[in-house]
């Protein structure tokens, strides 16, 4: 049915691209793999308490820095490799292999970065374990707040 209206056929109705259709990645906690949350949770946690550290003395506050760096820095490799493994099927006992060799590694370079810190920089001791245990329990938080 026509009524009498001319239609403009220059004007092209406007083009919806497939890219709008699909979800948008959003930056967020949900879009960072937990090792990295992880990581990242330690780091502050280290800063805190090398500044809570740091009223007592500058030794101890550094101490705890050094305590960061001995948990953190192999800590930040084991998260790569966490977050690569893209574990195809049929090939989850080898991926399982890797991960515990990841972990050993990660422990053999926690051990030799303790051994290098107190050899070398002889921090404090009362502040560097209680920085390091401090870093080591966020694994166990993690585990307990992943559940809820």
């Amino acid at each position: 049915m026509r009524t009498g209206a001319q239609v403009d056929t220059t004007e092209a109705p406007p083009r919806i691209s497939e890219s709008e259709f699909r979800p948008r990645k959003r930056i967020g906690l949900g879009s960072v793999p937990l090792a990295f949350q992880i990581v990242a949770v330690q780091g502050v946690l280290a800063v805190l308490l090398a500044t809570m550290f740091l009223l007592l003395s500058r030794a101890q506050a550094m101490s705890g820095l050094l305590a960061g760096v001995v948990v953190i820095a192999p800590s930040i490799g084991f998260a790569r490799r966490v977050a690569a493994a893209d574990v195809p099927a049929g090939q989850e006992l080898n991926a399982a292999r890797q991960l515990v060799g990841s972990g050993i590694a990660k422990l053999v370079l926690t051990f030799g970065l303790l051994v290098v810190a107190f050899a070398w920089f002889r921090p404090e001791p009362v502040a560097f374990f209680v920085t390091m245990i401090a870093l080591q329990a966020v694994y166990w938080l993690a585990l307990v707040l992943a559940r809820h």
